[in-house]
């Protein structure tokens, strides 16, 4: 069986494409697409067939076996894809079809020491960069024309490359994702300075968005520590909550959870005894949960006795404080302080020692640290 690690792992380069190429389908184009009638567009059914190829392999085949399926699936995006290009060489739609080939290509390339699946990926992003796109649009596949230069430079040209890849998407839309692709340019060709500049603005500028906060905590920065935790919550029964405000003056345990996440439900014991030990001296848990079905939650609550704060929308990733502070895997466990603002973004290894270092910093009146 593969593990969740090993799986995220394998999926990974799909996701880090996908921080532009989903970007592009949901946002409003920056700049006019072609003119087309509608019967010139690749037809939804075609897009839709293409993306039933991205649905990931069960968790319970082998890793070996989850990448055999993978790379036949990718491999038929490709074919799929190049058909639909030949039918519908016009379409306005057709970069839909294009980023989800890059998709593909990127993940055979990254897969394998195949120069062909290289070539194709190269001659994909190519094409979209001549046609006639959004921004956001482009910006994977000039992701991926940028780091085949870079391969052939290095130093000051390789800087300066990677400068100006983000700066042809600074005055777009799309400035906050060109800025984590160059910083991961920056990390491939070993510019320590230069990523450390970028991720530094990213965290600067571009903390609004939840898919940076995901980015820059996985390469080891807490962008959200020392800041407000700031949510909009609706409890179980209805009634609202609003943090810091209503629970300023606490120490918060922020639970990220759901019923259908194994290791969530096997860190609630470990949740309930550090409740019983602290919840006397001000200490409150919070639990978001991303289950879907209300009335199957309020019964495992009631079963488990978990007697603390819960929060559901139904709304499942989706789920907007999920969303904001872009939470990509659960249990994510939080600590904020009285001040109501963020002591720790990954306590649940060290939950208790991170909840009492919070308790000593005092808090005035109004819950603003002294």
């Amino acid at each position: 069986m593969i593990s969740p690690r090993a799986y995220t792992g394998m999926l990974a380069i799909l996701l880090l494409v996908s921080i532009s190429c989903a970007q592009a389908d949901a946002q409003k184009p920056q700049a006019e697409p072609p003119v087309t009638k509608p019967d010139d567009d690749v037809p939804e059914e075609t897009l839709k067939e293409i993306d039933s190829l991205f649905a990931p392999p069960q968790r319970s085949l082998s890793h070996a076996e989850a990448i055999r399926i993978l790379t036949s699936r990718m491999e038929k995006v490709l074919t799929g894809g190049a058909e639909a290009e030949k039918k519908y060489p016009s379409a306005g739609n057709l970069h839909h079809v294009r980023s989800r080939m890059l998709r593909a290509a990127s993940f055979l390339a990254s897969r394998y020491e195949d120069a062909s699946y290289r070539k194709t990926l190269l001659a994909v992003a190519n094409r979209v960069l001549a046609s006639n796109v959004p921004a956001a649009d482009k910006l994977a596949a000039d992701f991926f024309v940028t780091q085949a230069k870079l391969a052939e430079t290095s130093g000051q040209a390789g800087e300066k490359e990677i400068r100006q890849f983000a700066a042809r998407y600074a005055e777009t839309d799309s400035a906050g994702s060109a800025m984590v692709y160059a910083a991961m340019l920056a990390n491939k060709t070993k510019q320590e300075k230069l990523k450390e500049e970028l991720l530094a603005a990213l965290e600067r500028d571009h903390i609004e968005d939840g898919r940076i906060r995901a980015f820059l905590r996985r390469v080891g920065r807490h962008p959200d520590v020392g800041r407000p935790f700031e949510a909009e919550l609706t409890r179980l029964d209805g009634t609202k909550l609003t943090l810091p405000d209503d629970l300023k003056g606490k120490v918060l345990v922020i639970d990220f959870w759901a019923m259908w996440c194994p290791p969530c439900v096997k860190y609630m014991p470990h949740m309930k005894n550090i409740y019983a030990k602290l919840k006397s001296r001000d200490v409150e848990i919070v639990g978001i949960s991303l289950d879907k079905e209300r009335k199957k939650l309020v019964e495992f609550i009631q079963k488990e006795k978990l007697t603390w704060v819960h929060t559901y929308t139904g709304k499942f990733w989706a789920d907007p404080t999920v969303v904001k502070y872009g939470v990509t895997g659960i249990p994510s466990v939080w600590v904020v302080g009285r001040n109501g603002k963020v002591v720790s973004d990954d306590a649940r290894a060290n939950l208790e020692a991170t909840i009492v270092k919070a308790l000593q910093e005092p808090a005035d009146k109004d819950g603003n640290k002294n």
